[in-house]
């Protein structure tokens, strides 16, 4: 086993208890607004981009984002059930309740946190994966489908899922969703499509209500 393959298997567990530790203190340090993007500033930088960056390189994340012979893999009525899916979710359920009173502003800005974390968790949780496990789709897509799903843990500690369930349906639906856009990246051995998805399905939710204060209720963490 490489040094490479390695690194990605402790990154889960890893990763669950630094952003852990950072939204905590940043919580109780910056107060719930300041101290939840303090948080997801941490985990984009040092987990999403950086540890990606220097396992897979500049070349490499490139490759991440090119379009194969198959867009989202084959049989391809499959890839799009399965991007299709989550989008249903998010604006049949997520996107009417929060869409109400929402101005350019809220629009403009959550499309700006839609757009950075999820090309950003793709590159991670997706991409890295299937670069490295390119033969194991056990390593290379339910593997770090379970710890994209955990890791949603993290950002609760601020503010918890107010939907049915709570904190753990929030992984739940997560780890489905990982799942999902996992075996569409692992056949299409490309991200693009899934970012693309997976910006959409965040946007569905407004993020940035909590940093501007919207009184729709407490946002859903960022999947």
């Amino acid at each position: 086993m490489t040094v490479q393959q390695i690194a990605l298997l402790v990154t889960p567990p890893a990763l669950l208890i630094s952003t852990q530790i950072t939204f905590r203190w940043a919580g109780r340090t910056l107060g719930p607004r300041w101290g939840y993007l303090c948080g997801f500033l941490s985990y984009w930088g040092i987990w999403c981009l950086a540890v990606p960056w220097r396992l897979l390189g500049k070349q490499g994340i490139a490759a991440l984002f090119v379009v194969g012979t198959h867009l989202i893999g084959q049989p391809m009525w499959v890839g799009a059930v399965l991007l299709s899916l989550p989008l249903l979710l998010g604006y049949g359920y997520a996107f009417p309740r929060v869409v109400r009173g929402a101005d350019l502003t809220l629009l403009v800005a959550s499309a700006a946190l839609a757009a950075i974390n999820a090309v950003l968790e793709e590159l991670l949780w997706r991409g890295a994966y299937i670069a490295t496990f390119h033969d194991s789709w056990l390593l290379g897509v339910a593997y770090p489908a379970v710890g994209f799903g955990i890791w949603h843990l993290s950002p609760q500690v601020i503010h918890p899922n107010p939907a049915p369930g709570g904190k753990l349906s929030f992984v739940a639906v997560s780890v489905v969703i990982g799942l999902m856009w996992g075996w569409v990246a692992f056949a299409a051995s490309s991200i693009l499509m899934t970012s693309i998805v997976h910006l959409l399905f965040d946007f569905s939710g407004l993020g940035a209500r909590v940093y501007l204060r919207y009184s729709e209720g407490k946002p859903s963490p960022a999947t």
